[in-house]
């Protein structure tokens, strides 16, 4: 995705346990999809809110859609705003692990942001912004997932690999570079998680600017089903996934990959195409070996993304749920 997105700031802890109580205690809804599949292990399922977000993408009422409380929830910041260790608490307070992502950058400002390119970060010209996230997430003391440089293999961003400069090098530099500031602060609750973009035109920036197995905790994928608009064409979960998956296996033998964002555009048939591609995600995902989890990416954006866009892709979330994310 090409823009700063932030999580719904002070997430009412009250409310929120009442919804997750309430959504446990609903039993497990009849599956009716069945596709042949055998699935070879559980995919947590995890979410990401916008703050500007509607009232049917509140936590409260995605808890009571899905049936299911989520298992991860993705935030958003900026390295220059204040460390949202109070959302952290929040997220950890509904059961969830955070999966934090730290763009170094000017949100709002573009692509073409040179001051950010990822040499600097790796001569040490945000030293000292890291190192305060690194001591407050140190001092907050709860597991985090950090996800920095994301999608680096894409031009998404003013850390991509062929943006303002930047090679891929400089990439694997800037990750070792942070991850070092981390570890200076005292920061071992902080996993870092690697996560390139699953578009095919990025498989050779993948590969190069992998900074290696010792150097990453946990890996992702970013990708979604932009559908057949403004010269899109609609892909399956295996399409998006198939391919990518298979090279983060081969540059990383070791570690579990969770599809850090993901989602579906509406099809020519409203509901009924978006509601068999969830479908076929979760089935696809349960069949991948070391994918542990995804993320859903619930908002309306360049798409409407959330999985309630229609009555059908509701019922198929909460379905393919039930069948495979483990609860």
């Amino acid at each position: 995705m090409t823009s700063a997105r932030r999580f719904v700031h002070g997430l009412l802890v009250g409310s929120l346990s009442t919804a997750l109580l309430l959504a446990m205690g609903c039993a497990p809804v009849p599956v009716e999809h069945t596709s042949g599949i055998v699935a070879a292990h559980p995919v947590r399922w995890g979410v990401f809110l916008p703050d500007n977000q509607s009232d049917s993408s509140a936590l409260p009422v995605v808890v009571q859609m899905a049936q299911s409380s989520p298992q991860y929830m993705l935030r958003f910041a900026a390295i220059d705003d204040p460390v949202p260790v109070a959302d952290l608490s929040s997220i950890q307070a509904a059961g969830a692990q955070p999966v934090l992502t730290l763009e170094i950058w000017q949100p709002g400002a573009g692509v073409e942001q040179p001051a950010y390119a990822s040499s600097r970060v790796a001569v040490g010209d945000f030293d000292d912004r890291l190192d305060r996230w690194a001591r407050e997430l140190a001092a907050w003391g709860g597991p985090v997932t950090l996800r920095v440089g994301h999608e680096m293999n894409a031009p998404h961003y003013p850390w991509s690999v062929g943006v303002n400069g930047n090679t891929a090098a400089d990439s694997v530099a800037a990750w070792k570079h942070i991850r070092e500031r981390f570890a200076r602060a005292g920061a071992d609750r902080v996993s870092f998680m690697w996560c390139p973009d699953a578009t095919a035109e990025g498989a050779d920036a993948m590969a190069a600017a992998f900074p290696g197995v010792d150097s990453v905790d946990v890996l992702g994928l970013d990708g979604y089903n932009w559908g057949e608009d403004d010269g899109h064409t609609w892909q399956a979960a295996d399409q998006i996934f198939g391919d990518a998956l298979d090279r983060l296996r081969r540059l990383d033998g070791e570690h579990d990959i969770v599809i850090a964002e993901t989602a579906s555009a509406e099809g020519p048939q409203s509901g009924v195409d978006k509601a068999d591609w969830i479908y076929g995600l979760f089935d696809f995902l349960a069949t991948q070996e070391r994918v542990r989890g995804l993320i859903w990416f619930q908002a309306e954006k360049e798409r409407d993304w959330r999985f309630n866009s229609s009555p059908q892709a509701q019922e198929a979330f909460k379905q393919s749920v039930a069948k495979h994310a483990g609860d």
